[in-house]
């Protein structure tokens, strides 16, 4: 009979150890955005490591913008900014048809989420630029051409009155991801495209955030089941669109 032996865990990379360290030691000692580290000799000794390690470790915590190196000054603590992790994302979800379609399913939940609340802001502007991007859709989608940045466009009109810069970067790379990793969509024709966003405003100008809740799932869920090849429950709306009902239809296609 073999012993009863425990399984021992892999301990982590000693520099994975030390970023985490000092993550703790600034939170302790309440330093602050512009406050210097000590320096590598010094972080060593306290961590009982090699200055290696220590540089390894605040090599990685510059890459997530936790610090900066001054050349010449030392290490600081960096102002708090997502703008590191989300420079990182497109990579991150570049990992093949699983990502893309968790990609979309959150976007969507994003976009459906928040849909309600930037009805209540849009501006006037803001659909009247919407309506031009729609303009310019229907006659590349008359053409057969597809408008990556016109879609790119739309979405961020649709959001842009919230005042939330964090948000149109993470849909702006959102877009960057899904478009370069994601395989042609089955059956996606340009103008199936375009017919899908003009129904977005149709229900935006309605004034009824559930009808846009709506748009938004149906054009999503569309996205979702064309890239599995599967039917999609958007067909039966889209022949409809075809006849060119909708407000935003009427007003874009010549």
């Amino acid at each position: 009979m073999e012993p009863a032996f425990r399984r021992l865990e892999s301990a982590p990379p000693l520099h994975k150890t030390v970023q985490q360290e000092i993550r703790n030691y600034i939170i302790k000692q309440g330093l602050r955005p512009g406050d210097p580290l000590k320096p590598e000799s010094e972080l060593a000794r306290i961590f009982g490591v090699s200055r290696n390690s220590v540089r390894e470790a605040v090599k990685a915590l510059e890459s997530t913008g936790v610090l900066e190196t001054r050349r010449g000054s030392g290490v600081y603590v960096r102002e708090f900014s997502f703008a590191p992790l989300l420079d990182h994302l497109p990579y991150g979800l570049m990992q093949g048809r699983r990502a893309v379609s968790e990609l979309l399913a959150l976007r969507k939940a994003l976009e459906a989420a928040l849909i309600a609340d930037a009805m209540r802001v849009v501006s006037d502007s803001s659909i009247a630029a919407m309506r031009e991007v729609l303009a310019e859709m229907y006659t590349l989608a008359e053409q057969g051409q597809p408008f990556p940045e016109q879609d790119r466009r739309f979405h961020r009109l649709l959001f842009a009155d919230l005042g939330n810069e964090m948000l149109l970067s993470l849909f702006d790379l959102f877009w960057l991801a899904f478009h370069h990793a994601a395989p042609p969509l089955l059956g996606r024709t340009p103008m199936k495209a375009y017919q899908a966003h003009a129904r977005i405003l149709d229900a935006v100008l309605t004034g009824d955030p559930e009808q846009a809740r709506d748009a938004v799932h149906e054009h999503y869920i569309g996205i979702e089941c064309r890239l599995s090849g599967e039917d999609s429950p958007e067909a039966g709306a889209e022949a409809g669109a075809e006849a060119g009902a909708g407000a935003a239809t009427e007003a874009t296609a010549p």
